[in-house]
Parts: structure tokens; C-alpha cells; sequence
């Protein structure tokens, strides 16, 4: 199923139009496994909010729907790996692989899975539906990052450095730099955060 899936993604790939005047995202995204209906929609709003400084706007689709008239600049697919559900108690693990993009002969593909249990651990338990939410549309804009900026570097601050921090997850002001806004290909940078006073720890 999964081989089948990064098939048609491939074919969405690289037949979308490159020139469309807005950039739009089409993330095709399967099922996660405890994700109730606040914590999704704060998933896609934390999600959209992060991206829209790189003039994206996101499109969340199921693959078994797709449309031969749909026409979109950028194609991602993500796959849900454990709970996202959180545990009642839980040890919060100090580092932790949260998330991670295909890359193949160093080609980025646009394709990443997202370790649901890993990020609920991370954030500790009894955390309120939103903050699961919010986390991991942090965790998916990282890896959108990569995707769309077709590289798999990192920067030292904000949401495309290499490590969170259940601060980073946790924190309100959390956001991308100019910098990594700029490697999105951003038409305009204005308002971003320079990453200067971002926290982590």
C-alpha cells in the first residue's frame, strides 16, 4: 500500500504546475491513530499559520480522492506512526527522532512519516488536545521544510533546526527564521521573526 502510495505521489510530483500564481501544498496525509477532532484541527491550523510567511497554503488531502484536475505547485505525503492519543502518565525522553523525510542518492523525495508516540512523550502527559495539535503541526512543517526547500540542512534556530525541545513544542512564539522562510523560496519575508530571540532549551 505504502509502495502504491509513493508511486502516485512521484506522478503527482512532477506533473503539477510549476508556474501557478499561488503556491499551494497538497499533503496527503493517512490516518493517525488517537488524533480526536481538536487536536486535528489545531494540527492544521499550527500547520498553516508556520507556512504561510513562505507563501504557502495548504491543501490536506486523502490519496484514494485524487482528482485529475487538481492541479498543485507542491505534493507531500505523510504517514502517522504509533498513538498520537496521549498516555496518562509517561518519562519524557530527552532526545528523540520525532519525524523524518525520504532522501534517496540525496534527492529529497516528498515523502516523511511523523512518530505520533515519540511526540506525545515529548510533550509529557495530560497535555491538553490542542498542544498535541499544535506540536505536531511543528513537527510536520519541519519536514514540509525539507520537501519544499529540497534540502536537508538544518539552522540553528526556530522550527527548521535539527532538535525540539518540549519547549519548542510547547511555546507560543515558536516559528520559522527568515532565513528558513527564505529557503522556502518566500516572495516576501516581511514580519518574520529573525530567530534572535527564540527559546530552546
Amino acid at each position: 500500500m505504502w509502495l502504491t502510495l509513493r508511486a502516485m505521489a512521484l506522478l503527482l510530483f512532477v506533473s503539477v504546475c510549476s508556474q501557478a500564481e499561488t503556491r499551494t501544498l497538497a499533503l496527503y496525509a493517512g490516518s493517525a491513530q488517537g488524533l480526536d477532532g481538536q487536536s486535528r484541527s489545531a494540527m492544521r491550523s499550527e500547520l498553516q499559520r508556520l507556512l504561510e510567511p513562505a507563501g504557502i497554503e495548504i491543501f490536506w488531502k486523502d490519496i484514494a480522492d485524487r482528482k485529475t484536475s487538481e492541479n498543485f505547485e507542491l505534493i507531500a505525503v505523510a504517514s502517522f506512526e504509533g498513538s498520537c492519543s496521549p498516555p496518562v502518565t509517561t518519562s519524557t525522553p530527552i532526545t528523540v527522532k520525532l519525524a523524518d523525510t525520504s532522501i534517496t542518492d540525496g534527492h529529497i523525495l516528498p515523502f516523511f512519516r511523523v512518530d505520533c508516540t515519540r511526540v506525545v512523550q515529548l510533550l509529557g502527559s495530560q497535555v491538553e488536545p490542542t498542544m498535541v495539535g499544535r506540536a505536531l503541526g511543528r513537527v510536520i512543517a519541519h519536514e514540509v521544510y525539507h520537501i519544499v526547500a529540497r534540502t536537508a540542512e538544518h539552522h540553528d534556530t526556530g522550527v527548521a533546526k535539527a532538535v525540539f525541545s518540549a519547549w519548542d513544542l510547547k511555546d507560543p512564539r515558536f516559528e520559522f527564521d527568515r532565513w528558513s522562510v527564505n529557503r522556502m523560496g518566500a516572495p516576501s519575508v516581511a514580519g518574520i521573526s529573525d530567530g534572535s530571540d527564540a527559546s530552546s532549551r
